[in-house]
């Protein structure tokens, strides 16, 4: 599906898995247009791309080049193995600021983000949805 973004902020892809198969569907990649793929279990957490726990794909400091991409998500099932890849790729639709925009939650209530709990030695995530321009900072 296609994600309004801000210029500047972090734009997140969610994939969306029908409920029937959740538990047993996970995201393992994201793959660009151009044939560029972004790993689940891979790459730098200071890159652009970062794929969440979650199987959300958070792109970094949006520019007018990442409007001309499209992404689709590849999933695997738990029990078979099976891979696909989503029958539909979303695009960003990235908005330019004319003005101040105070940061806020888009789309949504607060929920005090999310937390992925784990074991001793493995990475956690803490998410801060938030948008504005100038871009928000986080401390």
């Amino acid at each position: 599906m296609d994600e309004s973004v801000l210029k500047g902020n972090t734009a997140i892809l969610k994939c969306h898995i029908p409920s029937f198969v959740s538990d047993y569907v996970f995201v393992i990649s994201w793959l660009q247009d151009d044939g560029h793929e972004i790993l689940a279990d891979g790459g730098p957490y200071d890159s652009k791309y970062l794929v969440l726990p979650s199987g959300e794909l958070h792109i970094r400091d949006v520019g007018p080049e990442d409007g001309y991409k499209s992404y689709q998500c590849r999933t695997k099932h738990r029990l078979t193995g099976e891979t696909r890849l989503s029958a539909t790729k979303g695009r960003l639709v990235i908005t330019e600021p004319t003005g101040k925009i105070a940061p806020k939650v888009p789309g949504q209530k607060y929920d005090g983000g999310k937390i992925y709990l784990t074991a001793l030695n493995l990475t956690t995530v803490l998410t801060c949805e938030v948008v504005g321009y100038p871009v928000p900072a986080f401390r």
